[in-house]
């Protein structure tokens, strides 16, 4: 199915393709009228140009064809506008766009990469790159490559040309449907979604909307000559400035009806800025600077782009390099057709010559085969008498050999039976004696279990009385810490013993010298408690038995001793009840245990 397509309107006749065959539900090329007829208002009415002729009075048939349908759009809806209108084809191809997307995408894409206006913008560039009158309307896969690998460029990734060619060596061609679906499992595996819809997007205003350059620069205004920085975007058609990205607040618009002039400011201005100079009119110019001189000349360079480009007459630079691709493509495929068809022609040339040289060479070697043939028999049959010679003397060698054979047979037998006498008698001894063997091992296993069992009773044993020599130690040690003790209290004693006797008293009492503490008296140290009174007690025996028995008897020297004697046991007692009262009253367990 072809049609003549129009320049101008070539995306939308592609865009209205795809709405044709979504309503051709039976893939027969034609659809019913009434169906039509929706369509046709429909497209009227996004592009104000309602349709003036009615569709089921144009066609007398009730089912219609793309081509005549597509002569009659052409006719009633583009032909139609005014000089005055400037139609939005985007709502054009929206229109066509909900028709198609509901037969060929899922409702449900929650799950896919491209949103559906993303979905929309990549079908809008198929419609762009598609192939001129061919439906079907498809892509050549070279044009698929230029636009995966421009994607694939603005997400940042880098492109992997045998990746492609392994899933495009069998696809000369790609339906948009098919297109959407490599770009969301190919080209967007391990990359964000919106990654992948951003990149989308600036692709679709390079390819769809025809922008050439987009980017910030400063604008010197006409009336109040001061520097204002705007977003500018360069169209084949017009060079349009915004005050931000968003391009929401439009601020003005230099339109391109006749080639624009773009000139190099090269002095700077007092600010440091790298300025150009365009003239879109005799009596109009608009200065401009760029950041640095890089992005200078990629504005003049884009902008000479467009002026180039309204010289020739194309309306899209776009379509200018997409037909420029185009041409080379069928000028080189062109060429390989015609070396591919040289080729084939070189190879039945050299098959046939191929052929001749093989009958011939065949011819050859028959003739040499029955030669060699006859040659072999003579061979063979000289050959087999050798060999029949050779197996008459073998034969008799080997008769011989068997006579000899049998001689030394007889003699092996013999010595066989003797050997086999002597096995029988060494296997006999050998039994015998693994009997003896296997009595001694069982004799040696209970010996060895018994054994064991006395050493496990001697080592418990002997753990129970390194258990007991380990509680003797204990004991030991704590009896000669008790001696010790013991020890040292009994040098304290001996010590005060002695010291008292060295002490001599001048008289038979001392006076009595007042003193703070009530317990102490000329008798002695005072008691309040029994429990006081009898370790009192207690200390003075222990005192009297460590004194030495004298055997003078009615002496006044003995008497004075043993008066001093006293004397010192009451001072030890003074000196033992202060001891007491520091220690809080503990001395009475240490002397119950001395």
């Amino acid at each position: 199915m072809s049609t003549p397509s129009d320049p101008d309107r070539e995306d939308q006749l592609n865009a209205l393709w795809h709405a044709f065959h979504a309503l051709d539900e039976k893939r027969e090329g034609t659809v019913q009228k009434s169906k039509l007829k929706v369509l046709t208002h429909s497209l009227g009415t996004v592009v104000y140009t309602p349709p003036m002729e009615d569709v089921e009075k144009h066609f007398g048939d009730q089912t219609v064809t793309f081509q005549a349908y597509a002569d009659f759009v052409k006719s009633v809806i583009f032909q139609g506008l005014s000089e005055n209108s400037i139609p939005d084809w985007s709502r054009f191809d929206q229109v066509c766009w909900q028709i198609c997307s509901g037969k060929h995408l899922s409702k449900d894409r929650r799950e896919k990469t491209l949103t559906d206006n993303h979905a929309f913008q990549v079908w809008q560039m198929f419609n762009r790159l598609a192939e001129p009158d061919r439906y079907p309307l498809v892509m050549d896969i070279e044009e698929v490559q230029f636009l995966l690998q421009k994607l694939v460029g603005a997400m940042g990734g880098q492109w992997a040309e045998a990746d492609f060619h392994h899933f495009s060596d069998s696809l000369p061609t790609m339906s948009v449907w098919q297109l959407i679906a490599c770009i969301e499992t190919r080209y967007s595996e391990g990359i964000e979604p919106e990654t992948v819809c951003e990149a989308v997007t600036e692709l679709h205003k390079e390819l769809v909307l025809d922008v050439v350059k987009e980017g910030l620069m400063s604008k010197k205004g006409h009336v109040r000559t001061n520097w204002k920085e705007r977003w500018f975007v360069l169209k084949p058609c017009s060079l349009v400035y915004y005050t931000s990205k968003d391009q929401k607040d439009k601020k003005g618009e230099i339109l391109n009806p006749t080639p624009w002039k773009v000139e190099l400011l090269g002095e700077k201005s007092r600010e440091g800025k790298q300025r150009l100079l365009l003239t879109a009119k005799a009596n109009m110019s608009y200065e401009m600077a760029a950041s640095d001189l890089r992005s200078r000349q990629a504005w003049i360079t884009a902008i000479q782009s467009v002026i180039d480009l309204s010289k020739t007459g194309c309306s899209s630079l776009v379509k200018k390099h997409a037909q420029k691709r185009r041409e080379m493509r069928e000028k080189r495929r062109a060429e390989e057709m015609k070396e591919k068809e040289r080729k084939r022609k070189d190879s039945e040339l050299m098959e046939e010559q191929r052929q001749k040289l093989e009958e011939e060479k065949q011819a050859r070697s028959e003739a040499e085969a029955r030669l060699a043939q006859e040659t072999v028999l003579r061979e063979e049959e000289e050959q087999m008498r050798r060999e029949l010679e050779e197996m008459n003397r073998q034969l008799e060698k080997l008769l011989e050999e068997e006579r000899q054979a049998k001689k030394d047979e007889e003699i092996v037998r013999a010595l066989q039976a003797k050997l086999l006498q002597e096995e029988f008698e060494r296997r006999e001894q050998l039994e015998k004696l693994k009997a003896d063997q296997d009595k001694l091992l069982e004799d040696e296993r209970k010996q060895r279990q018994e054994l064991e069992q006395q050493w496990r009773e001697e080592q418990q044993r002997l753990e129970q009385l390194q258990q007991e020599r380990e509680a003797a130690d204990q004991q030991l040690k704590e009896a000669s810490q008790k001696l010790q003790d013991a020890e040292e209290k009994h040098k304290k004693m001996m010590a005060a013993v002695e010291e008292r006797k060295r002490w001599k008293a001048p008289g038979l009492a001392r006076p009595i010298q007042p003193t703070a503490r009530p317990l102490i008296t000329h008798r002695g140290l005072g008691a309040f408690t029994q429990g006081e009174f009898e370790i009192q007690k207690q200390k003075k025996l222990f005192s009297e038995d460590s004194e030495p028995h004298s055997e003078e008897d009615g002496t006044g020297e003995s008497k004075s001793q043993q008066g001093g004697e006293q004397d010192e046991v009451f001072d030890d007692e003074v000196k033992e009840k202060k001891e007491e009262r520091l220690s809080d009253e503990g001395i009475g367990e240490e002397v119950k245990e001395d």
